[in-house]
């Protein structure tokens, strides 16, 4: 079952990268409705009052996968975006190439997915500066880097830099320009 007459936008990037904040963008300033991934998972975690911790959010998604197959956690996104009736969605949190698939055998030319990059060391302090619960844990840049490989390795990103259609640099000083390179893809797109 396909959404008809919708534009649908997916966000990717390593954590600290932006993914989030043109997500927001999306929401506030062209009245797009959020759908999270990691959201999703994050409540799946609290249904079962467990400790949210990176490590948490990693297992139950690794075990969702091997239990419902590797786009589960997708599934239940698209499920959120037709159950919302909303014609602009934006998925902040594709991460796997098989991510992006899933999404364009869903809505074809009525998705594309953004790679947002930022240098390590910014993207760190980001994610020192958010605190999100998931989050805490990250204390050292040895340890943010760790888990860097990590997401880099288990979801393969640098693939899905590849095939995803827009690539956005979100550096430091940079959301003025940022904004701008946003208004023009919305507006190719006829928003």
């Amino acid at each position: 079952m396909k959404k008809k007459n919708c534009i649908v936008v997916g966000v990717s990037s390593l954590p600290g990268g932006g993914k989030d904040y043109i997500a927001e963008i999306l929401v506030n300033k062209y009245g797009f409705y959020k759908v999270s991934p990691g959201d999703t998972v994050r409540e799946i975690i609290k249904k079962f009052g467990s400790e949210m911790t990176f490590e948490m959010e990693q297992q139950i998604q690794a075990q969702l996968r091997k239990k419902y197959g590797d786009d589960y956690i997708m599934e239940l996104c698209y499920k959120k975006i037709l159950e919302s009736k909303q014609e602009r969605i934006v998925i902040p949190g594709i991460r796997r190439p098989g991510d992006v698939a899933f999404y364009k055998n869903k809505f074809g030319d009525s998705f594309l997915n953004i790679f947002v990059y930022a240098p390590r060391h910014i993207r760190y302090e980001r994610v020192r500066e958010r605190g999100r619960e998931d989050e805490h844990g990250v204390l050292s840049y040895t340890e943010f880097c760790r888990r860097d490989k990590q997401q880099r390795d288990t979801y393969n990103l640098d693939k899905t830099r590849k095939v995803s259609d827009i690539f956005l640099r979100n550096s430091e000083n940079e959301s003025k320009k940022l904004k701008l390179k946003l208004d023009v893809i919305l507006e190719r797109l006829g928003l």
